[in-house]
């Protein structure tokens, strides 16, 4: 079983994490789910924490935490225990913080305490015109010169109405790429 930690950020494809967390849960794996504020108003953390069967990490700062140390910490646990990290969808936003070592959300913040053995991954998923923007591509080489995997973007029909490239992967292929990440 390995420990995995899923960062939810806030894009339209945040839908297709839910059927990821499913397939990864139903694996065997220990599956975590960290959502962006932004990623809450796409798809709700119950959705997550029922898939997952963990509670959903929204917070950097907990309304009511416990002495449990994941409640104490969320940026540090479970990121510092995590096989695998893997962002999706993973959008312009959160490629930049990532980029750039900001830690400002849960996401990101956990994003900065995973181990160095830890696989990372993202997922992009954005317009077509932000995909196409110069610092969204030098941000993205950036992560993968720090050994990132990128899945994706797919070519095809965007949510907003527009053809082209930034359409997330669908959850088969990033299943694939998890899977393969993890052999």
């Amino acid at each position: 079983m390995k420990r995995l930690l899923i960062g939810v950020t806030g894009g339209i494809a945040a839908y297709k994490a839910a059927s990821v967390v499913s397939a990864l849960k139903h694996a065997g794996h220990d599956v975590q789910v960290a959502m962006t504020s932004a990623a809450c108003q796409f798809v709700t953390p119950l959705t997550f924490a029922a898939l997952s069967q963990k509670e959903v990490r929204t917070e950097l700062f907990p309304a009511h935490p416990t002495s449990d140390k994941g409640q104490l910490y969320p940026h540090l646990y479970p990121a510092t225990e995590a096989d695998l990290f893997a962002v999706l969808p993973a959008t312009a936003d959160i490629i930049g913080k990532l980029a750039y070592g900001f830690g400002d959300d849960i996401v990101s913040a956990s994003a900065l305490s995973l181990s160095k053995k830890c696989v990372k991954i993202f997922c992009p998923a954005m317009n077509t015109q932000m995909w196409d923007n110069p610092v969204v591509r030098e941000n993205v080489q950036t992560l993968e010169k720090r050994g990132w995997q990128r899945i994706g973007p797919e070519t095809g029909l965007m949510a907003c109405g527009t053809e082209g490239a930034g359409r997330m992967s669908e959850p088969d292929a990033i299943l694939e790429a998890i899977n393969k990440a993890l052999a």
